[in-house]
């Protein structure tokens, strides 16, 4: 792994990490679900990957990039032997503490609100985001030796940030230029979910969000997805709950409060009825 660990002239702590298929798993849990503590872009320029985010299943294949989002739970399913892989990884202190940070926030931003995470380029696109990560990572390993160091990494970040941004943004317009007005009705109604499902699990909440009545929401979302609003939303905190049960040691009572549970017996319940076993039970499977 690849790490530059640095110190500003305001104290500030820049932290940038690039792992890559030997020891991507550093950073990311396989076989259950995680909540990843930093934001990456994953770049896959041999074999594929499957990664479930949230409630959506995607397969990562050659010369493809995935965004990975802090606000989300993943699971990596598969990883197959021949892949190749970098996996960059940042702090969001890196962005609001480097120079030209407003240009580059809004960018970021706009990255971030991305309705598409999976992008597939051609192979001499991604050479260019290779080469670019490479660079990245050997500044980052040699930071003390060289002059400048701390500008250099800033600005290969921004190549590669600016080069994920004119990628994803064109493809993300015209996947909502091809979505009818029901399927636009679930995205925006799952990335609410999405933002709001450790706050309340109420789809009232949620009509009133988008202005619609229950009926409508329920009648749209169960068309386009095959599930209501409530299944979406107990996905997304069953998730959270594996997640938090396999990778803290948060006690059972409080992650029953975090989710928004009467008391820990509800939770238990809930856990029990979509995997089967106790969030105890579950917990034991895992080494804390």
């Amino acid at each position: 792994m690849l790490q530059g660990n640095i110190e500003t002239a305001n104290s500030s702590f820049i932290h940038v990490q690039i792992y890559d298929q030997q020891n991507i798993f550093d950073h990311a849990n396989f076989g259950h679900p995680y909540r990843p503590t930093r934001s990456s872009f994953l770049f896959v320029k041999k074999g594929k990957l499957r990664i479930r985010e949230q409630i959506n299943e995607f397969e990562i294949i050659e010369n493809s990039i995935f965004l990975i989002d802090v606000k989300y739970v993943y699971e990596i399913l598969e990883i197959s032997p021949d892949a190749e892989l970098r996996l960059l990884s940042y702090d969001r202190n890196f962005l609001e503490t480097a120079s030209f940070k407003l240009h580059r926030l809004k960018v970021y931003r706009d990255l971030k609100t991305q309705l598409q995470r999976n992008f597939h380029i051609s192979k001499q696109e991604l050479d260019i985001f290779w080469t670019n990560v490479e660079s990245l990572g050997y500044y980052l390993e040699h930071f003390d030796e060289i002059e400048y160091g701390q500008y250099i990494i800033e600005n290969y970040f921004n190549i590669i940030l600016y080069h994920l941004v004119s990628v994803a943004t064109p493809r993300s317009e015209d996947s909502i230029n091809q979505m009818t007005s029901q399927q636009k009705i679930t995205y925006k109604f799952v990335m609410l979910v999405s933002d709001y499902y450790l706050e309340t699990k109420s789809v009232q909440f949620y009509a009133d969000k988008l202005q619609l009545s229950i009926r409508h929401l329920s009648t749209v979302v169960k068309e386009t997805s095959g599930k209501t609003p409530i299944e979406i939303i107990n996905e997304f905190i069953f998730n959270e709950a594996k997640a938090q049960l396999s990778t803290t040691t948060l006690p059972i009572k409080q992650l029953a409060t975090k989710l928004q549970f009467s008391d820990q017996y509800a939770f238990a319940h809930f856990f029990k009825k979509h995997q089967g076993t106790s969030p105890t039970q579950y917990r034991k499977m895992f080494k804390l």
